[in-house]
């Protein structure tokens, strides 16, 4: 698979070359092109036509002769006729191949350097994968199947992208002009994965994953940021870097199978709530509007519940240096009033695709 990879990347990268030597004078056979042109219709509605009609009639005349079409590239009347039919003949295949050429030229280009990883990334509000590991692909599915749009940026393109529509970027994370290229400064939020490399303990592992982060957020300091971190210890490492959340999938996953030892059946549940690509639920979280200031919770879950959604609780802003951002409160009092800015977390229906 490697050895094609690597054959398809030279043939386009010769394709390339070639046509790029012909690109070069581009400019100036289109402008040679364009004098031929408007001089063999000035020609031919003066000679041919003796002057009459106008001289766009004339130009049209000449287009259609380029391609060896019309009355006039069948049975020119004087021997300038012949000549300029002879030239634009002869011209009319050489454009052609040049305007081909161009095309040709520019599909490669693009194509080459979106499969090395160079392009630059268009989307916007978009997720950023700083990294890549065996829990990514799983992320990325449910993030595609909830409409967000995802750009990929790590080392070496992952095998398993061909299989989804996402922008990739050949890099390291911690690369400022990769960050960039990434779209970080119109992305809404970043996911630096733990990235496995041959030879590093897990503090190496969580170190890069600290100043990938750093990257993100020295960059684009109001993108929420997720890190994925393998050593509780290294946490407060990661708040110096100002991220947003801190997740530790082993241990997470750890809790999830107590819990479904503990508490027989809840796995599908617990399944169900964090899953974005089927027709059942999913958790969410989202900016209470302003019309619900100084109301009461329980008035706003009511409301919710009457919309078919479950509200589970509240997040608040946590102002406490080197915590995260926001403060949860499950199963709130009713009488709780509402004070802005605040977040509602629940429960409601996937869209299903």
């Amino acid at each position: 698979m490697a050895s094609n990879y690597s054959k398809k990347v030279k043939g386009l990268k010769h394709g390339a070359n070639m046509a790029g030597k012909l690109h070069k004078y581009f400019f100036w056979i289109l402008l040679g092109s364009l004098a031929l042109v408007s001089g063999s219709a000035y020609l031919y509605w003066k000679l041919e036509r003796g002057g009459e009609g106008s001289i766009f009639e004339a130009l049209w005349t000449i287009l259609f002769t380029l391609i060896g079409q019309g009355e006039f590239a069948n049975n020119p009347h004087t021997m300038v006729g012949r000549v300029i039919v002879f030239v634009l003949s002869i011209v009319g295949i050489s454009v052609l191949g040049v305007v081909l050429s161009e095309v040709l030229t520019r599909v490669m280009k693009y194509n080459l350097k979106n499969m090395l990883g160079l392009n630059a990334c268009r989307y916007e509000r978009h997720t950023i994968f700083c990294g890549w590991n065996g829990r990514a692909e799983l992320v990325l599915k449910e993030l595609l199947a909830s409409g967000q749009q995802v750009a990929v940026l790590t080392r070496a393109k992952p095998a398993e992208l061909s299989h989804y529509d996402v922008f990739f970027v050949a890099g390291e994370p911690t690369n400022d002009v990769r960050l960039i290229q990434a779209g970080i400064e119109k992305a809404e939020s970043a996911i630096v994965f733990a990235e496995p490399q041959p030879g590093m303990t897990n503090d190496d592992i969580d170190a890069h994953t600290v100043l990938a982060a750093l990257a993100v957020e020295s960059l684009r300091p109001e993108i929420y940021t997720v890190v994925e971190l393998l050593d509780s210890a290294n946490e407060r490492h990661a708040r110096r870097a100002h991220v947003d959340d801190i997740v530790y999938c082993e241990s997470t996953l750890a809790d999830i199978v107590a819990a479904c030892a503990s508490q027989q059946g809840i796995s599908s549940f617990i399944g169900d709530i964090l899953t974005y690509s089927d027709r059942g639920s999913a958790l969410r979280a989202a900016d209470i509007e302003p019309q619900w200031e100084n109301k009461t919770a329980g008035e706003l879950f009511a409301a919710m519940q009457a919309d078919g959604e479950l509200p589970l609780g509240i997040m608040t802003p946590n102002t406490s240096s080197g915590t995260e951002r926001w403060r949860h409160e499950i199963n709130p009092p009713a009488s709780r009033l509402v004070r802005l800015p605040m977040r509602v977390v629940f429960i409601s229906k996937n869209s299903g695709k």
